[in-house]
């Protein structure tokens, strides 16, 4: 893409819901920032503050009730192949193996000019990529969880979307497999030159991947209130990046401008 427009730019988004019987909830209030292509962007912030919400903004599958929502220019109305998301839960059809599963979902892209072999050969790229070769004829009961939520994720980037989504796609995971899929991920991330959007609790994973972290306010009508580069460079190492004065320090302000909202 020749584009230099922002890959995402949000710009004075508000978003509320109504409440059965009791009036309005408002969630964001007005809310702007962007997002220049091939930044890895994480939004964190205390429960309730609107992360998810703003993540299906940006995705197309919830409307803002004011401002607007651009990705490299062109207004996001609806949900698009452009966006790829991964949610938290991996959404996979139980009676397809890993490799149908990403061959389903390149099927019904609709793009032209993909032959069978073509996507064949995508898919077992990408479940390589994340260490499932061995496991791609296995249904998702046959999976663990971290594997089922492997083949979402190799899924989402065979798509070859322009920026990719995260909605806390580690969270469910137990501490071993998310410290595995987090390498994963910084691994990918590095190697793709995609835009990311990440949505976590979880201060280390956000320094560990970000370029970025973008801090939400205690809502109701949460906003941005810190916008935090994070200054190591790539490609990193988690033990050498854990270790740093910096990182400790920083890890330090973030916990303390969640804590001071709870």
């Amino acid at each position: 893409m020749t584009s230099t427009a922002p890959a995402l730019t949000v710009e004075g988004i508000t978003k509320g819901f109504p409440r059965r019987g009791r009036g309005f909830q408002p969630v964001l209030g007005e809310t702007s920032f962007s997002i220049e292509q091939g930044e890895f962007v994480t939004i964190i912030g205390p429960s309730g503050s609107g992360k998810s919400t703003l993540l299906k903004l940006l995705a197309g599958l919830e409307t803002p009730d004011a401002g607007t929502l651009t990705l490299t220019g062109d207004p996001i109305l609806r949900p698009s192949r452009r966006l790829g998301v991964v949610f938290q839960q991996h959404v996979l059809l139980p009676w397809m193996s890993a490799r149908q599963n990403v061959l389903f979902a390149l099927e019904a892209d609709g793009r032209s000019g993909r032959s069978a072999k073509d996507r064949e050969q995508l898919a077992d790229y990408w479940l390589d990529l994340v260490q499932l070769s061995d496991s791609k004829d296995m249904k998702p009961g046959q999976l663990s969880g971290g594997m089922q939520q492997r083949v979402g994720i190799a899924r989402a980037f065979a798509l070859e979307s322009e920026v990719l989504l995260l909605d806390e796609p580690l969270g469910a995971l137990d501490a071993l497999t998310r410290h595995a899929l987090q390498l994963q991920l910084l691994h990918l991330s590095e190697q793709e030159s995609r835009t990311f959007v990440l949505v976590t609790h979880d201060v280390d994973e956000a320094l560990l991947l970000s370029d970025r972290i973008l801090v939400l306010s205690q809502g109701p009508e949460a906003r941005v209130m810190r916008d935090v580069r994070v200054p190591f460079p790539r490609p990193r190492d988690r033990d050498t990046v854990q270790a740093s004065q910096e990182y400790l320090a920083l890890r330090r302000d973030l916990l303390d401008l969640l804590t001071a909202q709870s």
